[in-house]
């Protein structure tokens, strides 16, 4: 299920740099957060550093070469201990890990740490031990769990590197441990960042899924299967089918259910968001939100969960897809899960079109009834545009590259 909270939310929306908001969160709880900061020192001890005492934590201080390390830490004497580069998706700078390495205090142990997403962790290991190679300094490395990676590089220095969600479970841990109860909020608001910058990535492509033509065959049979589950419900007399749509994230058609608009189709945000189905019948944001949203209270409650709450206000109903069984009893299963939508809004009999369908916030009725052609030139200038879409089915915000 993806991870929403509010710093999550305003720092996609809003920061050029997420980096730089996590890194300042960070460093204000551990300023702030008696246990948390103690939680770090154990953490950066486990790594490999001799016990620094307490640390003072300092953020964007410039360093050697104009280099700015995201954080430094300091002990009681004023020494440099640590040096943490925090990262998302951001490549390496030309200054990292050498020039950080170079500024560590002579004869003294200490550590340049640094923090990115998990599935970066291996890649980002392999290039800064590289470069730590290419640049004369050895490292090598500690045995150290899958979640950490760690390496001695003389005079007292470790380089390493952990993940997010190892470092902040931490935290949280010991917040919550200690009784910190703002602490751990503060911890929690930082992990749904980093947890939604997770879910943006673009993965480091494998092998394997270039070369596997299954996965291939499998995103054209969910982008065809909403259309083949329409073609039955509209012959089942269960909705009548308007224009077709293909978003960036998801593709399938408006219907009518009566007197409800809704979208149905595949919709791949949705599925990473919510994790239960490629499939979903998504309600846009109008007039008659609060009445769908009262009449489909049973299924918010119901077990599997059948309705859930989205962007910008809009109900989504999954079509759960049946495992193990051929296309027509996966379509059947389907017509029948949205003939109970109908039972549950209250349709009975064929479906009549609404002569004036409700429109949604800050748009005509012609967006919804438009023609797949005029469609897809709304598209492409929604794309050109960045244009946030609140009746759009995959919540479309082209101002965060995919």
């Amino acid at each position: 299920m993806e991870s929403k909270t509010v710093f999550g939310h305003l720092a996609l929306r809003f920061a050029v740099h997420p980096e730089n908001l996590a890194t300042e969160a960070l460093g204000f709880i551990l300023r702030t957060s008696t246990a948390a900061s103690r939680a770090f020192t154990a953490f950066v001890r486990e790594i490999g550093l001799d016990d620094p005492g307490s640390l003072r934590v300092d953020t964007q201080q410039c360093g050697l070469d104009q280099s700015i390390p995201d954080m430094k830490c300091f002990d009681d004497t004023g020494r440099l201990r640590v040096v943490v580069e925090n990262k998302f998706w951001a490549g390496l700078t030309e200054n990292q890990p050498v020039t950080y390495i170079h500024e560590l205090p002579a004869g003294v142990s200490a550590l340049v740490l640094f923090v990115v997403p998990n599935a970066r962790l291996k890649l980002v290991w392999n290039e800064i031990a590289s470069r730590c190679k290419d640049a004369g300094i050895p490292v090598n490395e500690v045995e150290k769990p899958q979640t950490m990676k760690a390496a001695d590089i003389g005079g007292g220095h470790c380089l390493a590197a952990t993940s997010w969600g190892v470092l902040l479970d931490a935290l949280s841990v010991a917040a919550t441990s200690a009784g910190e109860i703002e602490a751990r909020n503060d911890i929690a608001q930082l992990q749904g960042l980093c947890k939604r910058m997770d879910e943006e990535a673009f993965l480091p492509l494998s092998r394997d899924e270039l070369t596997n033509l299954d996965m291939a065959r499998r995103f054209i049979n969910f982008s065809n299967l909403p259309f083949a589950i329409l073609d039955e419900a509209v012959n089942q007399g269960s909705c009548v089918r308007k224009n077709e749509t293909n978003y960036r994230h998801a593709s399938g058609a408006y219907v009518q259910f009566g007197k409800y608009t809704a979208w149905v189709g595949f919709d791949r945000l949705a599925w990473r968001s919510m994790g239960v189905s490629p499939m979903w019948v998504i309600f846009p944001r109008d007039s008659r939100s609060a009445e769908v949203r009262k009449r489909l209270a049973r299924f918010r409650t119901a077990a599997p969960q059948r309705c859930f709450d989205i962007e910008y206000g809009r109900a989504a109903v999954p079509i759960f897809l049946t495992p193990g069984v051929a296309k027509p009893d996966i379509v059947d299963n389907a017509v029948r899960q949205i003939k109970e939508l109908r039972a549950e809004l209250g349709l009975q009999g064929p479906p009549a079109v609404d002569p004036k369908p409700a429109l949604t916030d800050g748009q005509d009725a012609e967006p919804e009834c438009q023609t797949e052609t005029s469609n897809q030139m709304t598209e492409e200038t929604i794309l050109e545009l960045g244009t946030v879409v609140p009746g759009y089915p995959g919540g479309l915000d082209t101002s965060v590259n995919s």
